[in-house]
């Protein structure tokens, strides 16, 4: 690998570490592994002919990363449908809400 492609091949390494978090599902680990490889890339000018491999395994990881990212928010999306029908399910069996304090007739 020449000398003037590294800085692309350090990208490549950011970015399969950034799709092994989102198979792994260690959502919280992804946002700073993410943001060192945009500072990383926005720190580059234009590549050389010799980068070309690696940005077309870039083009790769990117698509790999989004479709896990994508697949993870429906997850969770899906999730949270159930948590709420399932509170509101709950409210169900629970019956009326008991009187404010206050509100008794203290009349008879």
């Amino acid at each position: 690998m020449s000398l003037e492609a590294q800085p692309w091949a350090d990208l490549v390494v950011l970015a399969e570490r950034e799709r092994d978090l989102v198979r792994d599902a260690r959502w919280e680990e992804i946002p700073a592994v993410a943001q060192h490889r945009l500072a990383a890339a926005s720190s580059l000018g234009a590549p050389p002919a010799t980068a070309r491999p690696h940005l077309e395994r870039l083009v790769d990881l990117q698509a790999e990363i989004h479709a896990g990212l994508s697949a993870g928010r429906a997850f969770t999306l899906q999730k949270m449908g159930s948590m709420n029908r399932g509170a509101t399910a709950m409210r169900g069996y629970a019956g009326p809400a008991p009187a404010q304090r206050g509100s008794l007739n203290h009349s008879a």
